[in-house]
This record gives C-alpha cells, structure tokens and sequence, in this order.
C-alpha cells in the first residue's frame, strides 16, 4: 500500500491530503468543546442539539454542493479547485477567533457552513484526481492509503489536539488549523495532473440548480449495475447517530465534570478511537479476504455487522479505555465499508462520470448522516439515555446492512463487461 508513494504526483496530492486533515481534525475538537461551553450557558439551546447541528452543517453542504462540484471536478482543473479551496478556507477558520457568546452561536455555524461547502469543491476535485495519479491496478492502494491516511489524521489530529488546547487553547487551535490549510495549498502547487479533457456535454447553469448533470451520471451507474456500491454509505447512514453520541459520552460520561478542556481531551480520545479502527479496518480486511470484486462484497457486508457490534458494547464499557476499544472495533467495519465500496464502483465508472459519481454518493451519505445526527441530539435533549440511543442507531446500521445483502449481488462479477471496465 505504501509503495503507491513513489508516484511523484500521488504523493503531493497525500501529502496534501495528511496535513489539512490534521488540521481539520485539530478544529473539530475545538469546534465540539466551545459549543459545549457556551451550549451550557445558552438555556434556548441543548448541547445535543447543538451537536448534531454541527455534524449536520459538516455534511449537509455535500448534499447541496456536491452536485455543482462533480460536474465541476469533471471538468475544470481538479488542481485549481484544490488550490482555490485551500486558500478560502485558511481566511474563512480565521473567523472562529471571535466566538465567545452563546449569541454568537449562529455566526460559529455560518462560518462553519462556508469551510465546509468550500470543502467539498476540495473532496470531489481530489476524489476524482487519484485515479489519475496511479495506475489502474493500484488504485484500491491508493484509495485505502488515502482513507488509512484520513484514519490517521483522525487518530493523530484529535489526540494532539486535545493535547494542544491544553496549551494554545481554543483559540490557538484555529490559527494552527489555518496554517495547514497555507502548508496544503504548498504542496499543490507542484502537482500535475493530465489535461482536462474536453467534455461531450457544455457546463449548463440550468442543468446544475436542475441535478439534470447528476442524473446524467446516476444513469451511467445505473447502467454499470454501480448503485449497490455508490449507495452503501447511504445504508451505512444509521452511524451518524454515533458521531453526536461520542460527543455525548464525552461531555456527560468520560469527562468527569471538567471544563471545556476536560471535555475537549475525553472527546479527542474516542474520536482517537475512531482513527485507529478505520486505519486498520482495511488493512485487516484486505489481508484476511483479499481484494478481488466478490472479497470487497464480501467486506461491505461485514462492515456493518461489525460496525453495529462495536457500538451495541459501549454501554456495558465502565472507563473510557474499554470504550476506546469498541469503538476502534466498530470503526475497522465501517471503514471497511468505506474503502471497499468506493473501490467497486470507481473501478467500473468511465473517467468522465468519476466526478459526479462521487458527488451522487456523497449526497446520500450526508443527508442519511445528517437526518440521524440530528435525531441523536434532538432524542437527547428531549431525555433519551445514552444506552438506548447507542442500541437504537446500532439497529438502523443492521437494518441498512440486511437491505445490503439483499441488494449487492446485482453488482457486476469479476469476469462481467463491467467489472472489467
């Protein structure tokens, strides 16, 4: 998996990639512990609301902008978009330096709102770059590199960051964050990539606002037989649940009534956790199943049960090691899920559709995260333990891994038109 690092142009787009992630994992901690502050103070607001807004406004943009950023990613310069998003978004986290009032809330969420719909033109541009960056047939190590990496950052970022603030604190969080947004924009600059080819179909503002560009991309996958694979995250939606529970074990559960610090720390370490499952997640996977088409099949359907599992234990885990553990364990199945259903559709979609494929995607990720992270919150808030929540979301990811099973075998085979494509 590492040797797709002697790809000069792979590596700067990985590098790129490892150190804004840090960054944005540094920032998150940040984010989550200063909305635990002043959720607090703010009586109209409860924290678990609050929380799955936050998640809601990191995803949500996907939805809305990731159908103008495909089309975009698949016809623009991918390094351009990578560059100019870098850029806006190293001013755009400046901005987080003058939350301090519950008042202020709305402002932290519009600022939000900005970096992350900005984000996406970044997420697509590089998403749709990496097969142009290796060769085909090392294209699954590319892109479990690439999620290992995130993985990583996730592990590496939120633990120093929850390191960090105990130092710089909030605040200082946010100038590092922006610095790794310059260092990233750095490492583009020498990227080349192959020249945007010219497209069968002009750029419509009409056909953007519409989705007719997207729909021209869902019949491609629809006749590739990809829809199994582009929509598995979507059934994998349930887990957006856990993303505003975690902060919820933190702030009530692990961190033993402390300040904003205490609860930045007990949050840096299980979402430390989920970094060090969705590291190993595919590693594990592809050494014990291999990574033909069937094997990675086969891997998606564990990720949710092993996915669900993990997360079903944490209410019987007394100290915040055991959760660590199960929470590691819950994360190697979705990242599973992760790495292996990207990798069977991006395997079969011609070049010209990547960019929006993945737009397409990610539309049904995020809405189906965002609908129950703010479930999550809102159940909260409204007096639901934190046990019956985890088994509760537990339950939706093994509904979406049963529609999984049914589903997955209209995939195209190893030896189909498709499969070979």
């Amino acid at each position: 998996m590492i040797g797709v690092l002697r790809h000069r142009n792979f590596r700067r787009l990985w590098l790129s990639q490892l150190i804004s992630q840090a960054g944005d994992w540094f920032q998150r901690i940040a984010l989550l512990a200063l909305l635990s502050e002043l959720g607090v103070q703010e009586a109209w607001w409860g924290v678990g609301t609050l929380f799955g807004v936050e998640l809601t406004l990191r995803l949500l943009p996907a939805a809305f902008f990731g159908p103008i950023a495909g089309p975009f990613a698949d016809r623009f310069s991918k390094r351009g978009l990578m560059l100019a998003a870098d850029l806006f978004r190293a001013v755009v986290v400046l901005g987080f330096l003058w939350i301090d009032q519950p008042d202020e809330i709305p402002w932290l969420y519009a600022l939000l709102l900005l970096h992350m719909s900005s984000s996406i033109f970044f997420t697509a541009a590089r998403s749709a770059a990496v097969p142009e960056t290796v060769p085909k047939d090392e294209l699954h190590d590319a892109l479990a590199l690439s999620a290992a990496t995130w993985s990583a950052m996730l592990a590496f970022g939120s633990a120093l960051g929850g390191l960090l603030m105990q130092g710089v604190g909030i605040r200082g969080i946010f100038l590092l964050d922006s610095f790794t947004f310059l260092l990233s924009a750095g490492f583009l600059f020498g990227l080349r990539l192959p020249p945007v080819a010219k497209h069968p179909e002009p750029l419509r503002l009409g056909d953007l606002l519409l989705f007719r560009d997207l729909a021209r991309a869902a019949r491609h996958g629809r006749q590739q037989r990809l829809f199994p694979a582009l929509f598995a995250k979507t059934l994998w939606g349930g887990a957006g649940g856990f993303l505003v529970i975690l902060a919820l074990l933190a702030k009530d559960r692990f961190a033993l009534g402390g300040g904003p610090e205490a609860v930045g720390g007990a949050m840096a370490i299980l979402y430390a956790a989920r970094g060090v499952g969705t590291g190993l997640g595919p590693f594990l996977g592809r050494r014990l199943l291999g990574r033909h088409r069937s094997a990675l099949r086969r891997q998606v359907g564990w990720g949710f049960w092993i996915g669900a599992s993990g997360y079903a234990l944490v209410p019987f885990c007394p100290n915040l090691l055991l959760a660590f553990l199960v929470i590691s364990l819950a994360h190697c199945g979705g990242s599973v899920l992760w790495v292996c259903s990207s990798t069977l559709w991006q395997q079969s979609a011609q070049p010209a559709f990547r960019g929006r494929l993945f737009a397409l995607e990610f539309f049904g990720m995020t809405v189906a995260f965002s609908a129950t992270g703010l479930l999550a919150g809102a159940l909260y808030d409204s007096g639901a333990s934190l046990n019956g929540l985890l088994w509760g979301h537990a339950a939706l990811v093994l509904l979406g891994g049963l529609i999984w099973s049914l589903w997955s075998p209209s995939l195209p085979s190893e030896n189909s038109p498709e499969g070979l494509s």
